[in-house]
């Protein structure tokens, strides 16, 4: 079922981002279906303008990094070389010895399976993607339909509960919309920084860079240090001095995103503390993985909304 589920999941994500923008036509008066419409023609005008201008420049770089490839390698083997003949310089108990050799070789054996998870998951991305087209159309629907599906809605619930359970909804309608707006601008802005960042310290691939780094910002805490890694990673390579850099900038972004960025775009919709947003975290991604790290916050926090109404009612109730 997965499968089928998805297109609709991502359709309900469309509708959310494009939701203001037919609501701030239909107050100026354009009727909904004129005003979807108009909103969807814009939207595919800037996604057209942005694919010509970046596709290029992404294609020119993937090209570079994949001849790039075999010198990466060596430069990565030589480093690894030198690190190991300092190792084995270093006088290490036989004991400590294999402990550190046995802890190396358990983490190349999970990166091995992380890179080939990842990949594994890209081709399923890749199968799937006619799939994933169904989304902008299921979107287009589910905005036109808007009035006629809350009628349902409405026409569903008990009467005795009715104007409270919509209060609920739309509490939970709040925080959702927010956060999934909030982030994919605080990811895309994020990935801009970065991107112009590297460019301006010579990196090459800035521009796989910033996109690495802007998809991997939504995930909460996380995705800024994982989106970072590659690009110190790769000023490494040329120099400590030059990974030093990379690492204040990428730092500073991070810092200007969770100080400026984040609070003035998604603010306080979610209201979770930091170490809730840890914990579901960690235990979206035991639970489901990848999918599990990316729904986990705004779950949470829809569930944090409900379980507030309920406690909230059952201490009313006890009042009286």
């Amino acid at each position: 079922m997965r499968a089928a589920i998805l297109p609709f999941v991502l359709a309900v994500v469309v509708a959310f981002i494009l939701e203001p923008g037919v609501r701030f036509l239909e107050a100026r008066g354009l009727p909904r279906l004129a005003a979807i419409i108009l909103v969807y023609l814009a939207v595919a005008g800037v996604t057209a303008f942005s694919l010509f201008q970046l596709i290029p420049l992404l294609i020119e770089q993937l090209t570079l990094l994949a001849a790039s490839l075999p010198a990466i390698t060596a430069q990565v083997q030589t480093v690894l070389s030198e690190a190991q003949v300092r190792y084995l310089e270093a006088g290490l108990p036989d004991e400590v010895r294999q402990v550190v050799d046995r802890s190396i070789a358990e983490a190349e054996g999970a990166l091995l399976a992380f890179i080939q998870s990842a990949l594994t998951r890209l081709l399923d991305v890749f199968s799937g993607f006619l799939v994933l087209l169904l989304a902008p159309f299921l979107a287009f629907y589910l905005l036109k339909d808007k009035e006629a599906i809350r009628e349902w809605v409405i026409s569903v619930l008990p009467v005795a509960g009715r104007a409270e359970t919509l209060r609920l909804l739309g509490e939970m309608n709040w925080v959702l919309s927010g956060f999934i707006r909030g982030q994919l601008v605080v990811a895309a802005i994020v990935g801009v920084l970065v991107g112009v960042a590297t460019h301006l310290l010579g990196l090459r691939f800035s521009v796989i860079l910033g996109v690495v780094a802007g998809v991997t910002n939504i995930i909460p805490y996380f995705g800024p240090i994982i989106g970072g890694l590659p690009a110190v990673l790769l000023a490494l390579l040329r120099s400590p001095l030059l990974a030093l850099k990379t690492a204040l900038a990428i730092f500073l972004i991070q810092q200007l995103e969770s100080l400026v960025i984040s609070p003035r775009i998604v603010g306080g919709n979610v209201g979770l503390h930091p170490l809730v947003v840890i914990f579901s975290v960690l235990a979206g991604a035991q639970l489901y993985g990848f999918v599990g790290i990316i729904v986990a916050v705004p779950v949470v926090a829809v569930g944090k909304v409900f379980f507030g109404y309920i406690l909230n009612k059952l201490v009313t109730d006890w009042s009286r």
